[in-house]
């Protein structure tokens, strides 16, 4: 059976050529060979910052398999190797198998299950934008990928879409595949939580979580962060913050931009135009500290209930799987996509900080807006206005509810020593009722506003001084 080469494709993301150096990345090439002969290089795939990906041959058990050529400057740490095995060898799906390891002087090299297209690829295939349906398909998968990661005590820690790539073949064509360990550590030593303590940047600046940024410790709530970030960037095709870098900018002005922005936008304005729950997502993982477990059974509850509620089925048909088929379906898929958001605009789901809830049904009630209308009274007689009266009738109209009644405020006189009060003038009848009264009548403002007659105090009168 003769060999494929395959050409390589096309792209604007190709690295440096001066890092292929003897301190840098490994000048391969097609047709070499590593591990005394038993895998070949056939392809390139791609590259990173601390290494380049190949399609090569295993000779020995007649396969293609991803390798993984590290760059002279990074070593691979073993600690982290026994983390990948530990992981690879449980059966989590998605996960791929670590085949192989070994060292080509002087570089390392990865041997790992080959895989499909990387996410990213498939959606600029897709026309930089992925339809609501494949993103809350994904987002219920990947959700799954970082649970079984955390579940190992390892974190991730560089979430964006180029780390995960579909499976290949028919049978693992529709799962989605967890890419690149470089960056992954723990967060837990012997069963016990490490502290938070002052960490370097580590991650992607467009997908990295604010703790990253802050040059904080990481935990499983700042891959979901990095998480509810790519659904978002899936959804809606772009981020407030991307597009802000300029090529001349220093690296630390373009990373001190961005932090600004995650740190001052609004969620519902880098959720705008997309349902609740991505806000949701992000405002829950936001909330909790570095010490809390995330939910990650409910947060798969959340993205399941609103699929449910566009009317989508979990069927694994994707917006690249329409493709093969022309444009058509996926102009239907669009079509239907605006159908169903129209349901959406009464919609309006409760934002929790602590915890998403689960509802008890499946299908979430949506808010319709009742509105009063009032029945206009019937005319008894027209009469002719000028524009001027009509104005004034108009205004008296719109302020009619707004008017307060008025009211009525007596103010008293305070007495001067020099000019005398002012005698009132009373009534006969008046004048013998108040000699009757024992006491003295002093004026008192009640909050009526009425003035009302109270007696005073009678003076004791003073003991007479005995002659002496």
């Amino acid at each position: 059976m003769s060999e494929r080469t395959y050409a390589p494709s096309p792209s604007t993301f190709a690295e440096d050529p001066d890092r292929y150096r003897k301190d840098g990345l490994h000048p391969l090439v097609i047709g070499d060979t590593l591990s005394d002969g038993r895998y070949r290089i056939i392809h390139k795939l791609g590259s990173g910052s601390f290494a380049t990906i190949w399609l090569g041959r295993d000779t020995a058990e007649n396969r293609y398999v991803a390798l993984k050529v590290l760059s002279a400057e990074s070593s691979l740490d073993y600690k982290e190797l026994h983390m990948l095995e530990a992981i690879t060898t449980a059966t989590h799906p998605g996960i791929a198998t670590l085949h192989d390891n070994g060292r080509h002087e002087p570089y390392e090299f990865m041997v790992c299950e080959l895989l499909g297209a990387s996410l990213q690829s498939l959606f600029y295939r897709c026309g930089r934008k992925f339809s609501l349906k494949t993103t809350l398909m994904l987002a219920d998968q990947l959700i799954q990928r970082l649970e079984a990661f955390h579940s190992h005590n390892i974190l991730h820690r560089d979430v964006k879409p180029d780390n995960f790539a579909m499976g290949f073949g028919k049978d693992k064509g529709k799962t989605v595949y967890i890419l690149d360990f470089g960056l992954v550590g723990d967060y837990m030593h012997d069963e016990k939580l490490v502290s938070a303590p002052s960490y370097a940047f580590c991650g992607t600046y467009y997908w990295a979580a604010i703790a990253a940024h802050l040059d904080r410790s990481q935990s499983p709530k700042d891959d979901l962060e990095s998480l509810a970030y790519m659904l978002i960037y899936f959804a809606r095709g772009s981020l407030p913050w991307q597009g802000c870098a300029d090529a001349n900018e220093p690296t630390n002005h373009m990373r001190e931009r961005i932090t600004r922005l995650k740190l001052t936008l609004p969620i519902d304005l880098i959720c705008k135009g997309l349902p609740s729950a991505f806000s949701r997502h992000l405002m829950y993982v936001r909330s909790l500290t570095y010490n809390d477990k995330p939910d990650y059974a409910k947060l798969r509850a959340m993205y399941r209930r609103l699929m449910t509620r566009l009317g989508y089925e979990y069927d694994g048909v994707f917006d690249w799987d329409l493709m093969e088929n022309g444009n058509s379906n996926i102009q239907q898929q669009q079509e239907k996509e605006q159908e169903v958001n129209a349901k959406l605009s009464g919609a309006q789901d409760e934002l929790v900080a602590k915890n998403v809830k689960e509802d008890k049904e499946d299908e979430l009630p949506t808010r319709k807006l009742r509105l009063r209308v009032k029945k206009a009274k019937p005319a008894a007689k027209t009469i002719k206005k000028g524009k001027k009266e009509e104005d004034e009738d108009e205004a008296k109209q719109q302020n009619k509810e707004t008017i307060r009644p008025k009211r009525r405020i007596i103010f008293i006189k305070k007495a001067d020593n020099e000019t005398p009060p002012l005698k009132r003038q009373r009534t006969k009848p008046a004048q013998a009722e108040e000699k009757t009264k024992k006491g003295k009548a002093v004026a008192k403002k009640t909050p009526g506003n009425k003035i009302a007659a109270k007696k005073a105090p009678q003076k004791k009168p003073r003991a007479r001084i005995k002659a002496c």
